[in-house]
């Protein structure tokens, strides 16, 4: 049975108001994309890995009570699940550290069945970094000889890995995996050097993949470049300042291409309804994730 797939980090997010602890959350961009979409009633499966300990059980069970099926995670005993702290700096400016202790055994993951019309959502330092690479790129050919739309979210933490030149190969192997990729401006700006959508795409991405969906938070759009073509649609400010609006346009556009049967073919070649279509869904899905965030954390995130 077709499914969406996705393959990224389960961490805990601790959050710091003014110095003082205000609350946890579970993080990771791709594993709050998961949940929206099994809420939303699509059948989704995370691959993942988390410590067997308190600190991985809090990042996996809204993974669990959201319906999403965790048979592919790994609850590994050595090492610990990320933890994201989020303080202010001096002039309170937002700014995240993150802390990590993997093994090099762990990423043991059963892998889940492929069928065709799947969508894959991978990406992130995951989806970069040799430990997990190295499991993870046979089974990502696989899902691509399988049949099934693959999503690449490009990003990490520069905290992660200093050197773009490192991580720049991969990167573009998962490009050409790629059949749609999903962008924030501050990762093209990190891997890129620029923050452009536009500059992105036509140097670095369209050689490999035809559709970027450009999430642009400092001009507060989503644009969807493709070829010469250029969709675009309006985000309020105010989903702009949750925590979880990346994580709903992820799962708006992975819902949509899973619902609608949206092919790779298409994607390649996607023309004005179905790009405004993607966007539309996106837009709302990041909508009714910062409702849900606020609903349950009376504290706004930056």
């Amino acid at each position: 049975m077709k499914k969406i797939i996705c393959i990224g980090e389960c961490a805990l997010n601790v959050v710091f108001e003014r110095g003082l602890p205000v609350g946890a959350l579970p993080g990771g961009r791709i594993a709050a994309a998961a949940a929206l979409m099994a809420r939303a009633k699509c059948p989704v499966v995370m691959a993942s890995e988390a410590s067997a300990d308190p600190v991985g059980d809090m990042a996996v069970a809204p993974l669990v009570a959201a319906g999403v099926d965790i048979n592919s995670v790994d609850r590994f005993t050595e090492g610990r699940t990320p933890l994201m702290v989020f303080t202010e700096a001096a002039d309170g400016t937002p700014q995240v550290t993150r802390y990590e202790n993997y093994a090099d055994e762990a990423f043991d993951i059963v892998w889940p069945r492929v069928d065709e019309g799947s969508v894959v959502v991978f990406g992130g330092y995951y989806a970069l970094d040799k430990r997990m690479r190295t499991r993870m790129l046979p089974f990502l050919n696989h899902c691509v000889e399988r049949g099934a739309v693959m999503v690449y979210l490009p990003g990490f933490m520069a905290q992660q890995e200093s050197r773009i030149t490192r991580v720049m190969p991969a990167i573009l192997e998962n490009l050409e995996l790629a059949h749609l990729v999903i962008a924030r401006d501050n990762d093209l700006a990190l891997i890129f050097g620029t923050a452009a959508g536009d500059v992105c795409y036509a140097d670095h991405i369209d050689f490999y993949c035809r559709s970027l969906i450009n999430i642009d938070t400092a001009c507060r759009h989503l644009n969807y470049f493709s070829g010469k073509q250029l969709t675009q649609i309006e985000i309020p400010e105010a989903i702009c300042e949750t925590m979880t609006w990346n994580a709903g346009v992820v799962a708006g556009v992975a819902a949509e291409i899973f619902s609608q049967e949206i092919t790779a073919g298409q994607l390649d070649t996607p023309d004005e309804a179905l790009r405004q279509r993607l966007l539309t869904a996106a837009a709302d899905s990041a909508q009714a994730a910062a409702r849900e965030l606020t609903e349950q954390w009376q504290h706004k995130i930056r």
